[in-house]
Parts: structure tokens; sequence; C-alpha cells
């Protein structure tokens, strides 16, 4: 009969001892992101959208400071964005609300990142939606600049449902 030696059975403890840990964990050990703090989109009836090539629908709710050149995909700019699944209807796909964020994020354009490289989920078109933002129109730009809100059609994302964005800039860094 052959014995199983100490370092044996120790190493199979260790390696079941871990698998019947990590069989406990439930959903909730490990939350996704907190989009409780997202505002609901805003209405955007009434508005005639632009409509780019792709098809994608530029909604303007308000526009920034005119006197201010517009944002381009090269630029850094503080700026809160939401966007949703099913046109606004579904749920949140990413938000610079994430964790109850309340300030304005920065946000790399032409890499679609926020903060410290953190990628967002914004997808190819954000520079295209992006073009030509104008930011705020106080003395530090930190007023409130244009908001757009974006319909991007399952055509352009190659998702079964419209993402919908809702950008508003405050100023462009660079």
């Amino acid at each position: 009969m052959t014995s199983i030696s100490a370092k044996t059975l120790a190493s199979f403890t260790l390696i079941i001892t871990a698998l019947i840990f990590l069989s406990a964990c439930d959903e909730d050990t490990f939350p996704g992101p907190d989009f409780s703090a997202v505002p609901d989109p805003v209405s955007i009836a009434g508005i005639t959208p632009d409509t780019l090539s792709n098809n994608i629908l530029i909604y303007t709710v308000s526009e920034g400071n005119s006197n201010l050149s517009g944002l381009n995909q090269r630029d850094l700019a503080l700026m809160r964005f939401s966007i949703w699944r099913d046109a606004g209807r579904g749920n949140v796909r990413d938000s610079s609300y994430e964790g109850q964020f309340m300030e304005p994020a920065f946000v790399d354009i032409q890499r679609r990142q926020i903060g410290n490289n953190v990628n967002i989920f914004t997808g190819p078109y954000f520079g295209f939606i992006t073009n030509g933002m104008i930011a705020g129109t106080s003395e530090n730009n930190y007023e409130d600049g244009e908001f757009r809100v974006a319909l991007v059609p399952p055509s352009v994302t190659g998702l079964s449902d419209t993402l919908r964005y809702d950008l508003e800039l405050f100023q462009i860094l660079d």
C-alpha cells in the first residue's frame, strides 16, 4: 500500500480549502460599479437632431460660449458623461458619476480614458460625438458648457441596441 506524504496531503488540503472558499463567494462579494448617483437621461423632446454620416443623432440640449474654440479629438477636457443601453431606457453602461463622483471628470478624448488612464466604454465614435463641443461661459470655464445627447444605432456599435450618450463639457484643458 502506498502512503501519502505529509507534503502532498498539505497541498491537497490547501487546494480543497481554496476551492471551498471560492465557491462560498456569492455575487454580492465583488460588487460591480456603483451607478446610483447617475441622473436620469435629459429630455430631448422637441430638439431637432443633427445626423452624422453614420446615422448617429446629435441633440444639442444647451450651447456653450460661442466665443471659444470647440473640442477636438486630440483634446483633454473636464466633462460629465453617462452612457446607457437601449437609447437611455436600459442599464447604465458607463458614467463619470460612477462611485457617486459628482465633479466633472478629466477625460482624454483621443484615448477615451478618464482620470488616471482608466478606459471608458465610449467606443471609437466618441470623438465624432464630442467634436466641436464648446466649453462653459465663466472665467475659468467651469460653468455649464455645451450639453449634447447622442444616439448611436446598432449599425455603428455592433450591439443589439442603441447607445445613448449624455455629455456635458465644462472646460477644454489642452
